[in-house]
């Protein structure tokens, strides 16, 4: 639709930084998608024929491992692609599901390869969303490596709470667990001492990181 094709050019050029010709081009090529919050948008070892852009919203990626662990990965937004990023491996690794309301535009496996082609602003976003991806799996298999179970459980929730300093909804303790490598009691005693100690603050809607450097001093 002519109004979705205009909203996404925009997107593209006012927040994503397109040159105006490029940002109309790709726009004309998508299709607009919307997905409630908790719903699923790609499950794991689905068959991912498009690319999704992450336009407005928030998706979490999570893993199913053979135990039965529900894993969080990282998170994505705004200017972030997820589905058939590789062609030669179009099976869904990994979950995406929304946390909050999401709107994506949708582009077919093969026109998104032509267009990055034609048009190097969306390459430059396809590397950059993918580096994000990269450093944010480095920085958790260095945590594991290197960090005490609570210390682990301190630096996952400053990366998932970002530049925000909070984390809507708040983490399930279980995934939280298992993305660090610890059982949930871990969990639960390392929250909350934080809690007692007013480092954070947690109710239905958020957890929040009232003092972030506090935190940042107990990643060890």
């Amino acid at each position: 639709m002519q109004g979705s094709s205009d909203s996404l050019a925009k997107f593209l050029e006012s927040e994503l930084r397109f040159p105006a010709a490029s940002a109309l081009a790709i726009a004309a090529r998508a299709r607009s998608r919307r997905f409630p919050a908790r719903q699923v948008i790609l499950r794991q070892d689905d068959i991912a024929l498009d690319v999704l852009l992450l336009v407005a919203g928030r998706a979490r990626v999570r893993h199913l491992s053979l135990d039965g662990r529900l894993v969080s990965l990282h998170d994505l937004g705004p200017g972030d692609l997820f589905g058939r990023i590789d062609p030669s491996r179009p099976r869904q690794a990994a979950e995406v599901a929304a946390i909050e309301a999401v709107t994506a535009a949708l582009f077919g496996g093969g026109d998104f390869v032509a267009l990055t082609e034609q048009h190097g602003s969306l390459a430059l976003l396809l590397a950059q969303s993918l580096l994000r991806r990269l450093a944010s799996l480095s920085d958790q298999l260095i945590a594991r490596t290197t960090l005490s179970a609570t210390g682990r459980v301190h630096a996952e929730l400053l990366r998932l709470a970002g530049t925000a300093n909070r984390i809507a909804p708040p983490p399930v303790l279980t995934e939280l667990a298992a993305a660090v490598d610890t059982t949930r009691e871990t969990v639960s005693r390392t929250i909350s001492t934080l809690e007692r100690r007013g480092i954070i603050a947690r109710d239905a809607a958020a957890l929040t990181i009232l003092v972030p450097r506090r935190l940042e001093e107990l990643v060890i």
